[in-house]
């Protein structure tokens, strides 16, 4: 993948890794039987929630606000943010969020657009209505004349495929139907990519990348699922665009795209053990064009030298390849909470310091109201 300018945001002591014993995507706050009284303060023209409300909603049980930095923990769960920065961390894992954490009237507030898109479906995947995933559709990046980024040990589009072919071989042991985009070096279009997946019933997209540039101290694994209407790209510096407000198709999945991204990345970040670059919203053109739930994956940048000699190995490509197959296992498990299959154990690390708003004709949809996420609301 081409390197982007942004700068990346990092908590100020690292995260560790101490186990697999608590629970994150398969967490499933109760529903209250009563209406709940959401403060909804405006600020920037958005809406934000005061921390303190989403800490009652989802049965938080200690809220701690210690030098602008709010930690929430619950039975499962611990959230973790601070004031002014869009990283937010929930049992460690990091995530982006589309807008930043503000102080408005002497509260620590998340955007409501933030609560809705993200928040909440990780927090109750069950009220996600989907369905199981029977096919997943992979997506080796780029191929033919198109190399992608080039390293040291090799080039883009060869470990990608090779990253491919391994879990599609996963995926079918594990029961799976496997479709893919590429299985030999050729070029296919973007929107080709996309448009064939679009066909596919109870399906999945995962496109498989490798970073590159940020300079050589750029290291880790990010996840990207697209970027909800109204909001920039996570790595985007220049503000609003036109762009940005348009609602593609690859929106009708919003709930769908931030627990499936959740999922992934929570198994590769554990199971790799590699530096957590976070869940992060972009709209290319795989994503946003795309009728089924996809993710886009960075598995390590071929510009840092330790990332490079990881990804030439086979072994790490195997262990890649295994992650993002038990990511879509633990998605399935989490939208179906509801039917009584196990639960997922995944990632918890010691993460480090760190009304209605209506936008343009729509609603924020309310997370107390419906039992499922209506398809019909914007931004």
């Amino acid at each position: 993948m081409s390197a982007t300018k942004a700068r990346e945001t990092r908590p100020s002591r690292r995260c560790k890794i101490f186990g697999l014993a608590f629970l994150l995507l398969l967490y499933s706050a109760p529903v209250k039987a009563s209406a709940f009284d959401w403060t909804i303060l405006k600020e920037n023209g958005r809406d934000y929630i005061p921390l303190t409300d989403v800490a009652h909603f989802y049965d938080f049980t200690t809220i701690d606000f210690t030098g602008g930095v709010a930690s929430l923990n619950g039975a499962a769960v611990h959230l973790q943010c601070a004031s002014s920065s869009r990283d937010l961390y929930l049992n460690g894992l990091k995530f982006i969020l589309s807008l930043p954490i503000l102080e408005v009237q002497d509260k620590l507030c998340i955007s409501r657009l933030d609560l809705a898109k993200l928040l909440d479906p990780i927090l109750r995947p069950s009220r996600v209505s989907t369905s199981r995933v029977h096919t997943v559709v992979l997506d080796a990046g780029h191929g033919g004349f198109d190399q992608g980024a080039h390293g040291p040990l090799g080039n883009e589009k060869d470990f990608t495929l090779d990253v491919a072919l391994r879990a599609r071989d996963l995926f079918t042991r594990a029961g799976f139907n496997v479709r893919m985009t590429r299985s030999s070096d050729v070029y296919v279009p973007l929107e080709s990519r996309a448009l064939f997946a679009s066909f596919q019933p109870n399906a999945v997209f995962l496109s498989i990348h490798f970073n590159y540039g940020m300079g050589s101290q750029a290291e880790g694994i990010e996840t990207y699922c697209l970027a909800p209407r109204g909001v920039p790209s996570s790595n985007d510096t220049s503000g609003l665009t036109f762009a940005d407000f348009q609602t593609w198709t690859g929106n009708n999945c919003d709930p769908e795209n931030i627990d499936l991204a959740t999922a992934i990345h929570a198994s590769l970040i554990t199971r790799l053990v590699v530096p957590d670059r976070g869940v992060k919203r972009a709209r290319f053109v795989v994503l946003r064009n795309n009728a089924i739930p996809g993710v886009l994956i960075e598995g390590g940048f071929l510009t840092n030298p330790r990332d490079a000699l990881r990804i030439a190995s086979p072994a790490y490509r195997e262990l890649l390849a295994d992650a993002i197959v038990r990511g879509v296992i633990a998605y399935n498990r989490a939208v179906s909470r509801g039917s009584g299959r196990p639960p997922e154990a995944i990632a918890s690390k010691l993460p480090g310091q760190v009304g209605s708003e209506t936008f343009l004709g729509g609603v924020i949809w309310d997370p107390l109201k419906p039992d499922v996420y209506p398809r019909d609301v914007e931004p």
